[in-house]
């Protein structure tokens, strides 16, 4: 089942600027994200379109569109996007890529000649206005008309519902107009209509989705492991093809293996693959290739590992974020983004363990999209575009973050294996998107010296613990590495090449090294988690079950760290 997609674009104009865009743009989002997060379907919210974005997002989501809303200046010839006007018959086309769309929503100034252009290519119904609209009456029309449609009724009904409203308000009715060809000379001052193609009828009775796309769980299926195949054998293969094109020594041992006509060892394969990965990665993949066992405890390391994982990309996410608002203090934050990202800043503890970070990692790499920012770790603009077009990477995910919720009750004796073959198969789809990752460093700075010799330019030597071995987090000093510029002391950095800490991306206070704040030498990795009356609690990454609680008395620099990035972004 692929995810329907609910596009609404917004463009306002600086010379005539329309107040209540926002407003209109708020009030939907009201409606329809309560049930985006349920993951009925994605809701996508561009509001400040421009032609490539149209292109871009578009293609990108590919044939899951259900409805595209428009709102914003237009005519009978035009939608206005910000900075340059679309060309009515060429936004036609690009929407009649989407073999599912139901509904285009153009909620600007005398929009119905469009209606034509979109009949022509097969739209099956448009909403569209026959005269210049007030802003007051498009947001408020808009906003009776989705809320009626997240009430579930019908595409008809919702309309009826908003045109009755407008009636009532201004003396001014709306129609329903069935398989007829617009004229352009007509003159009614009828403000919306709601056009149906001819034959695309049954439209009228569509509804929005409610069924969770979330609702993966193949229950009474019977799925069991092949015998006579290596529990684990099939993941650490898939992860090491995955990895290999970014990790010399893997692909120098499945080369080296293939050349004497056999496959590598499964054992050796295991250690290198563990080893490539991050450690907060890297020590929940051990935990589940050392086990062959089959139970709830494995179902459980399946989850953990597809949540450290999701839960690492996001703070990567977050940790450039701030960086870029203390460079950008002006960069563009819709509220609908900031709302989502101080959701994940106050997050308690009951809630912190089913918290969705894809929800995160999408709103973050939009943001920096938007703002036309180069994510540091540069796949993750390709990772996101798989979301958004590969219907079985979606899959997967909904369906870890569904079991993940499942685990909070008991899992029958009889659906547990059936579960972990269906867990592990999805799991194996994520992470054959992940082998980038072997491309990164992640090392905690414990001490930083400043070496100076007479006339001559400052050198730093960074002492570092290097985190992509498990051996390393609980090791002492691995590197010591001298440069030019020197990075943040007591932090945990991510590299883009272990040779150098420059170019790095900090990641504390969200990842943290206790014992580096502590002055220990060996590493103990938490998770910042949640916040409640004023303690930050972080969680230890490798049971996931250990608490440090932040506050005044205990490592308040962490504290006045995320109490900075949370000031930042006001």
């Amino acid at each position: 089942m692929k995810q329907p997609v609910i596009f609404l674009a917004f463009a306002n104009d600086q010379d005539n600027h329309l107040a209540l865009l926002d407003e209109e743009r708020k009030a939907i989002s009201k409606h329809l994200v309560p049930l985006a997060s349920e993951q009925y379907f994605q809701l996508f919210i561009e509001p400040t379109a421009t032609i490539s974005d149209l292109t871009q997002y578009i293609s990108s989501f590919k044939d899951r569109i259900v409805i595209f809303h428009y709102g914003g200046h237009a005519d009978s010839t035009v939608i206005l996007l910000q900075g340059q006007a679309a060309n009515a018959n060429g936004v036609a086309q690009l929407l009649a890529i989407q073999p599912n769309l139901q509904l285009v929503f153009l909620n600007g100034c005398s929009t119905r000649a469009q209606v034509n252009l979109l009949f022509e290519l097969g739209i099956p119904a448009v909403i569209a206005t026959s005269v210049p609209i007030a802003d007051p009456s498009a947001s408020t029309f808009s906003n009776v008309f989705y809320q009626a449609l997240a009430d579930q009724h019908t595409l008809e009904e919702a309309f009826k519902l908003a045109s009755a409203n407008h009636l009532m308000a201004s003396g001014q009715a709306a129609s329903i107009f069935r398989g007829i060809k617009i004229k352009v000379e007509d003159t009614d001052s009828l403000p919306w209509g709601l056009y149906v193609n001819q034959g695309k009828e049954a439209t009228l009775n569509w509804k929005l989705p409610r069924e969770s796309a979330g609702s993966f769980i193949v229950r009474g299926a019977g799925m069991k492991y092949q015998p006579g195949t290596t529990m684990n054998q099939k993941l650490i293969e898939t992860i090491a093809n995955s990895i290999s094109p970014y990790s010399f020594k893997i692909k120098a041992m499945m080369e080296d293996a293939r050349s004497k006509g056999r496959e590598p060892k499964i054992r050796d394969l295991r250690v290198a693959v563990i080893d490539s990965f991050p450690t907060p990665i890297g020590m929940h993949l051990r935990k589940l290739l050392i086990s062959e066992d089959i139970s709830t405890d494995r179902l459980q390391k399946i989850v953990n590992l597809y949540q450290v994982s999701a839960q690492f990309l996001g703070y990567i996410l977050v940790a450039q974020l701030w960086d870029e608002k203390v460079k950008q203090p002006n960069l563009a934050i819709s509220i609908e983004q900031e709302a989502i990202i101080k959701n994940f800043l106050g997050l308690n503890a009951a809630d912190s363990y089913v918290y969705n970070f894809i929800t995160l990692i999408r709103t973050i790499g939009e943001i920096l999209a938007n703002n036309q920012i180069e994510t540091f770790v540069v796949e993750f603009v390709e990772l996101q575009e798989k979301y958004n077009q590969d219907s079985d990477f979606q899959k997967a995910i909904l369906f870890l973050e569904e079991m993940k919720k499942e685990l909070l009750g008991s899992v029958s004796a009889d659906e547990i294996e059936s579960f972990c073959v269906q867990a592990e198969d999805h799991l194996i789809r994520i992470f054959s998107r992940l082998g980038f990752s072997a491309k990164y460093t992640l090392a905690t700075i414990k001490t930083i010296e400043l070496m100076k010799a007479r006339h001559a330019n400052p050198r730093y030597k960074h002492n570092l613990v290097i985190l992509n071995q498990l051996t390393a987090a609980i090791g002492v000093l691995d590197d010591v590495l001298e440069s030019d510029e020197f990075s943040d002391n007591n932090s945990v950095i991510l590299m883009r090449d272990e040779e150098t800490v420059q170019p790095s991306l900090n990641l504390s206070p969200f990842l943290i090294d206790e014992n580096a704040l502590s002055g220990q030498q060996n590493s103990k990795l938490f998770f910042f988690t949640s916040r409640q009356d004023g303690v930050y609690s972080f969680t230890l990454i490798d049971n996931l079950k250990d608490q440090l609680a932040i506050k005044d008395d205990t490592y308040p620099y962490i504290r006045e760290l995320l109490l900075a990035f949370e000031n930042a972004l006001k």
